[in-house]
């Protein structure tokens, strides 16, 4: 009886990576359609799509990278037309980061892609299973302090 708390880890666990995998294959089929790495898909999703600025170290803590990673991230979708950086007026230290129109497309693009992708998801549970996932899986992430999106 002592190998039952073992044995519900490891098939918990086992179900958690299944799900990675999963989700992984169905970002990876996003990122083929909006032509983005994975990195610049983390990157666009969290901007804000309306008249929002964020700066580099905010990017970096939402997106759970350090800020060189952010940076060159960031640099890429500014490459691509999709991301505007400018120095801040009151501290040139400071860059920030707004959506091109064409960032702004294409950000609409994944949201909804990510929509659909949910959608697909949750139709396979009752409505109120899906929150409660959702709510659950909040919660693990939450205990084991990884939560590197903000919550909406």
């Amino acid at each position: 009886m002592k190998d039952a708390p073992q044995n519900t880890a490891i098939s918990l666990l086992g179900l958690v990576r299944t799900m990675r995998d999963c989700c992984q294959r169905q970002e990876g089929e996003m990122c083929r359609k909006l032509a983005l790495t994975a990195s610049q898909f983390a990157c666009l999703v969290v901007m804000p799509e309306q008249a929002g600025e964020l700066n580099i170290h905010q990017m970096a803590k939402i997106m759970g990278v350090s800020p060189s990673r952010a940076s060159r991230i960031i640099d890429s979708l500014a490459r691509a037309g999709l991301l505007d950086r400018r120095t801040m007026d009151s501290d040139r230290r400071t860059q920030l980061v707004t959506l091109t129109p064409s960032g702004r497309e294409k950000w609409q693009l994944a949201h909804k892609l990510l929509a659909e992708c949910e959608k697909r998801l949750l139709a396979h549970l009752a409505p109120q299973r899906g929150q409660e996932m959702q709510e659950t899986l909040q919660t693990l992430i939450n205990a084991w302090g990884t939560g590197l999106w903000p919550s909406r």
